[in-house]
């Protein structure tokens, strides 16, 4: 008996050091949670999911989504944490100035809120660098047109869009996303450039998609009612 007990004790002694001992660094919150987030195989929600759904993305892939959100999360935390204070004083300088004739701090506080702020945007800048990094050219294009697609359809939706119409506003809108992929920086002239390829986009729709009594309703002030725009007569007798 007693020597099945010393047996017992040293195959026990054995499986502990077999463990792995944990580093300093996974024990952290963060890294605990992101090893969870791809073990545990948890769903991407939201904005992500249909990023999953549109784009096809692989199981590798949705791994290293989570990964890189909660990585995203985790430099937010500590972005506020450390600038928190100061963004707040600097809004507070420059919307509400302790001497709204010292024009000279007001243009220092709003040149040093405007630096703060683009350091924050940094983070997303990083997080959809890494995101296109992580999908092909193919899986760009998709979620590309597939952002311009949604407020689309989100503007539309009391229009009652005939399936033919839809596929439209979606052939576009990759049209669109291809000649958005093709401007380069971020600058105002860039911003500018964007924005019209958007502008164009709905025009296009607007123009060539929709018919006039759907324009007329778009066009009218306030939102329409649910079921005053009839389907075209096109898609009723289908």
């Amino acid at each position: 008996m007693k020597n099945l007990m010393w047996y017992t004790f040293a195959v026990l002694v054995a499986m502990l050091a077999a463990a792995p001992v944990a580093t300093a660094e996974e024990k952290t919150p963060a890294a605990q949670e992101k090893a969870a987030a791809v073990d545990k195989g948890d769903k991407l929600r939201g904005e992500y999911a249909i990023m999953t759904a549109e784009c096809q993305l692989t199981e590798e892939q949705q791994n290293t989504l989570k990964v890189k959100l909660a990585a995203r999360r985790d430099a937010q935390e500590a972005w506020m944490k450390t600038n928190g204070s100061k963004l707040e004083s600097l809004q507070e300088a420059v919307k509400k100035p302790k001497d709204p004739n010292d024009k000279e701090a007001i243009k220092r506080a709003s040149e040093e809120l405007k630096a703060l702020e683009a350091d924050r945007l940094s983070i997303q800048a990083t997080f959809e660098a890494d995101l296109k990094a992580m999908m092909n050219p193919e899986q760009q294009a998709l979620w590309g047109a597939f952002k311009l697609y949604r407020p689309l359809m989100g503007r539309y939706k009391k229009l009652n869009l005939t399936e033919e119409q839809t596929k439209k506003v979606k052939d576009v809108s990759a049209a669109a996303a291809k000649e958005l992929g093709e401007v380069k920086g971020d600058d105002k002239e860039a911003r500018k450039a964007k924005a019209d390829v958007e502008a164009k986009l709905r025009k296009t729709v607007e123009e060539t998609i929709l018919t006039a009594e759907q324009r007329e309703v778009l066009n009218r002030p306030g939102p329409p009612k649910p079921g005053t725009v009839k389907k075209p007569e096109a898609e009723e007798k289908k």
